[in-house]
């Protein structure tokens, strides 16, 4: 028997996908089951994901960073948010869509204000990334609109999924009648197809992968380079975006301790050859010493950490409630204070039973750590709640 595919889904999110995997998860996992799956997204990136035939990027606007787009003028950025808007309505209105998927608050606010132009049989799932933080937002801004219409936009959804529980008390006004569910941020198995067996007869690569800042452990792994642990020399990869003056810091700091030829900066890239960076490293770093709502719900929300174990690494975390509920129970977790002292003798604990450790951590990704065993039931129920708004 023929599976039933949906005709058109469109994923809408306001920053390109390369930059957040688990929404490139999804659209890897949706895929199969549409016939045609459209991203609505802006030109931030210079790389495409891979994705299947069946998947078309329309990514508005001249390829610009991030980080440039926030510093348009104004106008620019209402034009750039229109044409976002625009293009959501083009490929939406007249029931040309069976379901949309919006990645947080910005496309949920544009497809608000069209909502009254769009088919109500059209299933509408929101899913938000990151909680918003109205308090930093300037007044008045497309953000802090899309950030304080969130509540209300929220009643008109058919569906609400967050990356953990811990985030739902800060949604109270989500209403009963409405699903929830959980989709942790773990990697997919779709692209973390292989595995590659641990090189250990030279250094020791640590590496960091995310915005290189304070409260990652940076300073004191560093402060640790000029040492021997268990044998073995260490070597710091610092992979994601980071600010010139944390980067200068950090390289003083080698440079003081001549240990500048130990780190090596690896910037921003396309998510499809993260994988291979990752997988030629031995340990990797979870720290997350900060304190704001997101930082303290990161148990299941932060993919590096199970990006390291898809690649067989042993993860160093901070010791914390949040991080020890989740991860404790696997052996390849180690949990520190985020001192030099405490960073040291995690290390001193791994590095002998990386041999053991390494294959350990593919395994429990494999096994269940992995975006397909959370991602497939909650799919499932989504397209049976499709169904019966069909009639």
């Amino acid at each position: 028997m023929n599976r039933k595919l949906l005709n058109r889904v469109v994923v809408a999110i306001y920053i390109d996908p390369d930059f957040y995997p688990p929404t490139i998860n999804g659209i890897l996992n949706m895929a199969p089951d549409t016939k045609e799956l459209i991203v609505v997204t802006r030109n931030n990136s210079k790389d495409d994901f891979p994705f299947p035939g069946n998947v078309k990027l329309l990514k508005k606007g001249p390829l610009m960073t991030v980080r440039a787009s926030e510093q348009m003028s104004t106008w620019k950025k209402i034009r750039s948010f229109f044409s976002f808007v625009y293009t959501l309505l083009s490929v939406t209105r007249n029931g040309r869509a069976d379901m949309i998927v919006l990645y947080d608050p910005f496309p949920l606010f544009a497809w608000y204000l069209v909502r009254p132009l769009l088919s109500a049989k059209t299933l509408v799932w929101y899913h938000n990334h990151d909680m918003p933080s109205i308090q930093h937002m300037r007044k008045y801004s497309i953000g802090w609109f899309a950030g304080t219409r969130e509540r209300k936009a929220m009643d008109h959804i058919d569906y609400f999924t967050l990356p953990s529980a811990d985030r739902l008390p800060f949604y109270p006004w989500l209403k009963k009648s409405i699903p929830y569910a959980t989709i942790p941020n773990y990697p997919s198995l779709k692209h973390y197809t292989k595995y590659s067996p641990k090189d250990l007869s030279g250094d020791i690569s640590v590496i960091y992968q995310g915005f290189v800042g304070p409260g990652h452990g940076i300073e004191e792994l560093v402060q640790l380079l000029p040492e021997t642990i268990s044998g073995k020399r260490l070597h710091l990869v610092l992979k994601g975006s980071v600010t010139e003056t944390y980067k200068r810091k950090v390289e003083e700091l080698a440079e003081k301790l001549l240990v500048t030829d130990r780190v090596t900066w690896v910037g921003i890239s396309a998510y499809a050859a993260i994988r291979q960076l990752t997988d030629s490293c031995h340990i990797g770093i979870g720290i997350h010493m900060n304190t704001d709502q997101v930082s303290k719900t990161l148990g299941t929300a932060s993919n590096k950490i199970y990006e390291y174990a898809a690649c067989g690494l042993p993860v160093i975390l901070y010791d914390i409630d949040q991080f020890k509920r989740y991860l404790d129970k696997y052996n390849w977790t180690f949990f520190t204070d985020g001192t030099v002292a405490g960073i040291r003798s995690c290390l001193d604990d791994i590095i002998p039973k990386l041999p053991e450790l390494a294959p350990q951590a593919r395994h429990d990704f494999e096994q269940g750590l992995n975006f397909e065993t959370a991602f497939t039931d909650v799919w499932h129920d989504i397209k049976l709640q499709y169904e019966r708004k069909r009639g």
